[in-house]
């Protein structure tokens, strides 16, 4: 399978730099559909706060619904992303609450035929700080639990690299630590998702990380920054150098699809630029696919 052209349904969500949702699910998979996408990210995690549709009873069929949207556009579903949320500080009804979130993450996932779903690892801290040790084992310990559920509902995870903040260490900002976790887990339902924002806000070295990750590699976030914020901007938009990002993927023979994850970009928009400012990030997604092709040649 050659590398194909993905974004996620975050790229049409908001506008006006809104906190409310402005646009549903639907209307962001017709969106895409416009501008000339044909293979999405379902965006789990933007539906999994508050009040929104993944936390209510119906949430199935609400899944459901938007998949016979999907395919009555001819829409594919390679990846996904699942809820997120801060390990630390919650209360055992709360974790349960959360991992309830990821649960239906998962099970949404496989309703819809995703094949790859990004989960973020977790920190764990000690009486004093970050724990490298405790953050290790509770990740094992969490991650197998996922997995029972992606197995039978046909779903592989893609465990996601994290930012480094100055102040607070953060599991799996380190490629070492990334690839460290799923060597040990040890078995072919996990893979790495690989963001490029993340990764220039913690200086990484990323034509060399995605070397060395290689076939461990399943899913992308593509997005660019300025190096100081996530700020989700699309490529070129930022300060990260793309053409040796391009030129890794392409070395180490990467198939997957090549995923913007770019709502930032789109955010500050007023609704009547959103068709035209998404039609152009088809065109800029479809230069940058072009460009890794060639180096495969």
């Amino acid at each position: 399978m050659s590398i194909r052209l993905s974004t996620s349904t975050c790229i049409h969500e908001h506008v006006r730099w809104g906190s409310e949702m402005f646009y549903t699910c639907e209307d962001s998979i017709r969106a895409c559909a416009r501008a000339g996408y044909k293979v999405l990210d379902m965006n789990f995690a933007s539906y999994s706060r508050g009040t929104l549709p993944m936390t209510q009873p119906d949430w199935e069929d609400w899944v459901k619904r938007n998949k016979e949207v999907a395919d009555s556009l001819g829409i594919e579903w390679y990846q996904g992303h699942a809820h997120f949320f801060e390990w630390n500080g919650l209360t055992p009804e709360q974790r349960e609450w959360n991992d309830e979130l990821v649960r239906r993450s998962i099970v949404g996932a496989g309703i819809m035929g995703v094949k790859w779903l990004v989960i973020h690892p977790g920190n764990v801290k000690d009486e004093t700080w970050y724990s490298y040790r405790k953050s290790f084992a509770a990740n094992l310990e969490t991650f197998k639990k996922y997995a029972e559920i992606a197995a039978k509902h046909n779903v592989g995870i893609a465990i996601e690299n994290m930012i480094e903040r100055s102040v607070n260490r953060r599991y799996c900002s380190s490629t070492e630590e990334l690839i460290e976790l799923v060597d040990t887990l040890n078995d072919p339902i996990f893979g790495i998702c690989w963001d490029t924002g993340h990764a220039n806000l913690g200086k990484v070295d990323q034509p060399s990380a995605l070397r060395k990750i290689g076939s461990r590699l399943k899913a992308l976030h593509i997005d660019d920054n300025r190096g100081e914020v996530d700020d989700h901007l699309a490529p070129y938009f930022g300060n990260i150098a793309w053409e040796p990002i391009l030129e890794a993927l392409a070395d180490i023979d990467f198939d997957g699809c090549f995923t913007f994850e770019i709502h930032n970009f789109t955010n500050g928009l007023p609704d009547g630029l959103h068709d035209q400012c998404l039609r152009f990030t088809y065109e800029l997604g479809s230069f940058m696919v072009d460009e890794i092709l060639k180096h495969k040649k």
